[in-house]
């Protein structure tokens, strides 16, 4: 818990006026961090027949030993990945947007609750996350929180980081990628419509992303920010960010894969990175790689 604490204070010293700084000029460096990328599961390997997928993959969230594949309109697809199976899948209330990261929370909406809450990112052009109370067999919407600063512009995406209690926003400020820490908001802060808006002056810090084309899923683990990119139209590639420092490590080319990086999450020392199959969207396979 100390190692979190240093972590956020560390990122809490970054503002917008910042520079990136250079990062590792290694391959080796990279390699310090994450080991051989391994194929978990094809998803749709172990879906039944009679079991449809409406909408592209998009954010993975993994919570003990169950992750939450969630699609673009709100589909969510659990799987069981200490058997490598099935569990099964729903529309979650109210995740109409593109659902493009998924992370979970600290706070459960009651002690009833299954799971913490579900942090679910709209992607639309709205900058909402949706908070969700989810179960194995559905979802409920529990609150909507939005960012009002007119700084950013285009879509932004959400993700938690539990220990720590905080929320970070990953946005384009300009023309560079950015990445807003905030307070992770409790359901007591809802407004009377289940709102909560964040501001510009709400931020407790912030630090440069880097050099990144098209932004897919964000995660943060130990020290290391985990930023999928890109589309198999173009190149793809995983990118990492050292939160205590802003270097920016060697990315990981993922182009020869010919799949769409998106969600990303961490289980037990292992980094898993989900993909969208193009033109499939029963087809999730996801990688996984050690992480140190």
């Amino acid at each position: 818990m100390m190692r979190r604490i240093l972590i956020i204070a560390t990122l809490l010293l970054f503002t917008i006026g910042a520079s990136a700084q250079q990062g590792p000029s290694s391959q080796k460096s990279r390699d310090k961090i994450l080991g051989e990328m391994e194929q978990f599961v094809n998803v749709a390997d172990i879906l039944p027949d009679d079991v449809s997928v409406e909408g592209t993959t998009q954010g993975f969230a993994i919570h003990g030993r169950y992750g939450f594949s969630v699609h673009d309109r709100g589909q969510c697809v659990i799987i069981d990945l200490k058997r490598r199976s099935f569990v099964s899948t729903f529309v979650m209330e109210g995740n109409t947007g593109h659902c493009n990261n998924a992370s979970f929370g600290v706070e459960r909406y009651d002690k009833s609750s299954q799971f913490p809450l579900l942090y679910v990112t709209e992607c639309r052009g709205n900058r909402a996350c949706y908070v969700n109370d989810i179960s194995l067999t559905g979802s409920r919407l529990v609150q909507t929180i939005y960012y009002d600063g007119e700084e950013i512009t285009g879509p932004a995406d959400w993700f938690v980081d539990a220990p720590s209690k905080r929320i970070f926003l990953y946005c384009t400020i300009g023309n560079l990628r950015w990445i807003k820490v905030f307070r992770l908001p409790k359901l007591a802060d809802s407004d009377s419509r289940g709102e909560v808006h964040l501001r510009p002056e709400d931020s407790i810090g912030s630090l440069p992303a880097g050099d990144i084309s098209i932004p897919q899923g964000s995660h943060l683990y130990s020290r290391y920010i985990f930023l999928p990119a890109g589309v198999p139209s173009r190149s793809t590639a995983l990118h990492i960010t050292d939160a205590l420092t802003a270097e920016h490590y060697p990315t990981l080319d993922l182009s020869s894969m010919g799949l769409e990086p998106e969600g990303v999450a961490t289980r037990r020392g292992w980094l898993y990175v989900s993909f969208h199959t193009p033109r499939d969207n029963r087809a999730n396979v996801i990688f996984r790689m050690k992480v140190n």
